[in-house]
């Protein structure tokens, strides 16, 4: 009967109904929504004192764009020289990951073959 409701056409909306009641929600909202409301400030700043496209990628000047405050920006350069450490970082967790679930996997696969041969 489980299986069944789990494999339901309509899983995805009662999915989608319960994220709120996730502990990973409940623990990431703060950040997350935190990085949100920075990200779009910025943009709002920088569309209004710069430059920004619309959707077919014409550039317009921002309502202020001449005016004495700047846009915001950061640096490429730290993002560029962090990039590679942090990918081989992702990589090596993925690994490691993999390698406890395939231990568990021939763990679990033995114990199973031992209570049978206790049958």
């Amino acid at each position: 009967d489980d299986w069944v409701k789990h494999r339901s056409a309509d899983r995805f909306f009662r999915n989608l109904g319960s994220i709120t009641k996730s502990g990973i929600y409940k623990s990431l909202f703060k950040e997350v929504a935190a990085t949100t409301t920075i990200a779009s400030f910025i943009v709002a700043w920088n569309c209004i004192f710069g430059d920004y496209q619309d959707f077919e990628f014409v550039k317009h000047a921002g309502p202020l764009k001449d005016s004495i405050i700047p846009i915001l920006s950061l640096p490429l350069t730290p993002f560029t020289l962090a990039s590679p450490s942090l990918g081989l970082l992702l990589v090596f967790r993925t690994n490691t990951s993999y390698q406890r679930w395939d231990e568990a996997r021939k763990n679990w696969g033995m114990n199973i073959n031992h209570a049978r041969d206790l049958v």
